[in-house]
């Protein structure tokens, strides 16, 4: 069964190497916790280890939990 972000709530929703994508016609993009906007687009959640990423359009990552992480924002919010 293919998860989406909103199957999301804790690290141990996705296991090792698994990983979830946009809801379904929904885009998102990535904010900093001071609220500055990332200028990618996200295209899936991935887990590793203790921690969720975001990986973009571009190719980065970007943990999406924990210490110093980034915040999921649907596009238009």
């Amino acid at each position: 069964m293919q998860k989406h972000f909103y199957d999301l709530r804790e690290v141990n929703d996705l296991a090792d190497g698994e990983r979830a994508l946009p809801d379904p016609g929904v885009t998102y993009d990535l904010r900093t916790m001071d609220n500055r906007t990332v200028d990618t687009e996200v295209e899936c959640v991935f887990r590793d280890g203790d921690t969720l990423f975001a990986r973009t359009a571009a190719g980065k990552t970007y943990p999406v939990t924990g210490e110093g992480s980034f915040v999921l924002v649907p596009r238009g919010l």
